[in-house]
């Protein structure tokens, strides 16, 4: 990558792939493709099961999110087309502790994170993070929720639980 590159970087389970993680992915294509000289680089980071079982609430859920590598096949896939438009390119790196390379790469310039006061607290802290260890802070890229048809923000737990699908449309409950 040439200095000039823009790197936005975010991480994530990404099961099922639903129009929330489409906007945090076009949120970090937008931030990472600039005017100017370079095209950009997105770095998303998968959640690995062995992370996913340490940092989900109910660890049982972790056999819902399926293997690693059909995960990593179908954002690979998404990111093919949603990447598409813009001219940074992207690569998918196995996230195996929280932090992930934003912690550390010097390289990256921007994070992109979900309204979620939970994320909101951990770009916070891998800021802090960062300063503590001589490294510059990231900007920090927030989109908005995206919200099903009920008014309520779309996630992957709504959708496994059946209340709705990946584009947020409300499903018919028994």
């Amino acid at each position: 990558m040439a200095d000039a590159d823009r790197t936005a970087i975010l991480g994530g389970t990404f099961t099922p792939i639903h129009n929330g993680h489409r906007a945090l992915l076009h949120k970090a294509f937008q931030t990472a493709s600039h005017d100017g000289s370079g095209d950009g680089h997105v770095i998303v980071g998968l959640t690995s099961p062995e992370l996913a079982t340490e940092t989900r609430s109910d660890p049982t859920h972790v056999e819902q999110l399926g293997a690693y590598d059909d995960r990593r096949s179908a954002l690979a896939s998404e990111l093919d087309q949603l990447g598409e438009p813009y001219t940074a390119t992207y690569e998918i790196v196995r996230l195996d502790d929280t932090q992930g390379p934003a912690a550390t790469r010097a390289d990256v310039d921007a994070l992109v994170a979900s309204p979620e006061a939970k994320a909101q607290r951990r770009a916070y802290e891998l800021n802090q993070q960062r300063r503590d260890a001589g490294l510059h802070p990231l900007e920090i890229h927030t989109p908005p929720f995206v919200v099903a048809e009920d008014g309520t923000r779309i996630s992957s737990t709504r959708i496994r639980n059946g209340e709705i699908d990946v584009h947020g449309r409300l499903l018919a409950s028994e």
